[in-house]
């Protein structure tokens, strides 16, 4: 599905060149709607050698003071929508946020045609919105949330934010809710940094089942999905070679090792499934919301494991005070050696290739407490205070300096921002 990438553009600049071509006509009611939404925001963290990643997409700072950064949390986002009838519509969205790559295809977050043949079922093909989290249809949009940002543990280690393909929704009414069946299937094409170099992480044959269920302030929402992995990793290319080497010693317990440990390591063709059960409660007065997520995978590389958050907050005319707890657990124990390999005279390179297969392990909790101020009906300002703590072997969500990867940290972040819609 390559031809979605020049797709996705064109579909923005024509959605847009037919805003613009409304207004000049002054029809009304004009088909095209075009809005947006922004965060403007500031953090700062008291550890000199961590620097947090909202997603993993994210660039790598130029150092790891204890100074702060806008490039966290702060994006703009943009949207046109056309709707020819009620039964076809077209959408895009353009997101510019901190990204490892600022490529042209990367800043469209969303660009599909709409068709909805009965009041049951609804057709969306193009680049759509990956439908697995309670928070798929707004992660960056702030204004629609009441923390910071969506909680890293959960939503930060996943790099898919949308998919080139199709979905087929089905939705009903019963007595007292609303249900929502979802169907999804494409591939997504993502930049993310590795070591020195960005790779281009693909995730093929990507596909996506969700329920969800809507009655008076509750949602429920329960979704499974997985994708295959499309490419290794450039600059490991060397390192798959010293370890295919090694498996052809002639010291049998080594070269098991040595297989297994190329096994672990490897991108392509590493098979990935997610598993995700989500409930929030909005009565207007209390809000509440959790996600809990299962991953399971075939390589260490691809990070399996458990990861979940609670939160809970109460309205006080313009404030919402909230506490929020997340964390995210490795699947397995770190990998260790099983056996020395300086009798080949390959120590050093035992040590970094195993460092390097327990770089994807994130093993942290954090305990984070906020308000939201509503100064404005578009306008919102946030401050927040999080806390913490990650384990061992267990930074895949910091950028780090060199030091601390086999022992614990604490860190506290606070941030001040403001949500906007326009």
């Amino acid at each position: 599905m390559s031809h979605f990438r020049d797709w996705s553009v064109r579909v923005l600049s024509g959605l847009l060149l037919l805003c613009a071509t409304s207004v000049l006509a002054d029809v009304e009611p004009s088909p095209v709607r075009i809005s947006g939404y922004g965060t403007l925001s500031y953090s700062w963290d008291n550890d000199a050698q961590l620097t947090l990643i909202r997603d993993i997409t994210q660039r790598p700072q130029d150092d790891y003071s204890t100074g702060g950064t806008w490039k966290l949390d702060s994006r703009i986002g943009l949207q046109a929508s056309y709707q020819h009838s009620p039964q076809v519509g077209a959408l895009a969205q353009l997101v510019l946020r901190d990204q490892t790559r600022q490529e042209a295809n990367d800043l469209v977050e969303l660009a599909y045609l709409d068709l909805q043949p009965s009041d049951y079922l609804r057709l969306r093909v193009g680049r759509i919105g990956y439908d697995a989290f309670l928070m798929s249809d707004h992660r960056n949009l702030g204004y629609a949330y009441a923390w910071v940002r969506p909680p890293t543990e959960f939503y930060g280690w996943i790099p898919i934010f949308s998919l080139d393909g199709a979905d087929l929704t089905h939705e009903w009414n019963t007595d007292d809710a609303r249900w929502r069946v979802r169907a999804q299937a494409g591939t997504s094409k993502v930049w993310i940094p590795m070591g020195d170099t960005n790779f281009r992480f693909k995730g093929d044959s990507l596909w996506s089942l969700s329920v969800q269920r809507e009655g008076g302030p509750w949602r429920l929402k329960a979704g499974l999905s997985g994708f295959v992995s499309g490419a290794e990793v450039p600059n490991l290319e060397p390192l798959y070679a010293g370890l295919e080497q090694i498996a052809a010693v002639p010291i049998p317990s080594i070269a098991r090792e040595a297989v297994v440990l190329r096994n672990e390591m490897r991108f392509g063709d590493a098979q990935l499934r997610y598993a995700t059960l989500g409930l929030a409660y909005d009565d207007g007065n209390w809000l509440m919301q959790t996600e809990f997520g299962r991953t399971w995978t075939d390589t260490a590389m691809t990070a399996p494991g458990w990861n979940g958050y609670g939160v809970v907050g109460r309205r006080i005319h313009a404030w919402t005070p909230y506490v929020m707890l997340s964390a995210s657990r490795p699947q397995g124990n770190v990998l260790a050696p099983l056996n020395d390999w300086s009798v080949i005279g390959q120590r050093a390179f035992q040590t970094t290739a195993y460092r390097i297969s327990n770089t994807s392990r994130a093993d942290q909790t954090t305990l984070a407490v906020g308000t939201r101020w509503d100064v404005h009906p578009r306008a919102a300002i946030k401050f927040q205070w999080e806390n913490t703590r990650i384990e061992p072997m267990g930074y895949a969500q910091w950028f780090r300096g060199p030091g601390i990867f086999e022992r614990s940290s604490q860190v506290n972040i606070f941030t001040v921002g403001m949500d906007f819609l326009f």
